[in-house]
């Protein structure tokens, strides 16, 4: 039998870039359901608006959604794969990789957030004015 000295400590499963993408799957699920939303208000008012003669409201674009999505997840990805090699940088690591993705993540998803909505010509001050 070998005692335990002789063999190295196991490396973490997975580093930080992989924790960040990994958890950046859960946020680019949370950003189709923001758009998938965003197009059925759009679909919601422009019905409402046509039935009851309100006036010209334009139909929704799933081109623009799509294409607000592609950049959304393009920044989140990006995003939290950058943002975590500048965390791997700073110095010694005090938190477990899976620990210190999730700020990583956050700020890239809020980001990405507004990246899409910034595509959609949505302002997110407007957004916060309805609370």
């Amino acid at each position: 039998m070998t005692s335990p000295a002789s063999h190295p400590a196991p490396e973490a499963a997975l580093s930080l870039p992989w924790w960040c993408v990994a958890y950046s799957i859960l946020t680019t699920a949370a950003l189709a359901l923001l758009a998938w939303g965003l197009v059925l208000l759009q679909a919601i008012g422009y019905g409402v608006s046509h039935t009851l003669d309100l006036g010209p409201v334009d139909a929704p674009d799933a081109d623009r959604y799509g294409a607000a999505l592609a950049v959304a997840v393009a920044v989140n990805i990006g995003g939290s794969v950058a943002l975590s090699q500048l965390w791997r940088r700073r110095g010694e690591p005090t938190l477990t990789p899976a620990v210190a993705a999730v700020p990583v993540v956050l700020a890239a998803g809020v980001t990405a957030t507004v990246a899409m909505l910034a595509v959609l010509g949505i302002a997110p001050s407007d957004l916060l004015d309805l609370l």
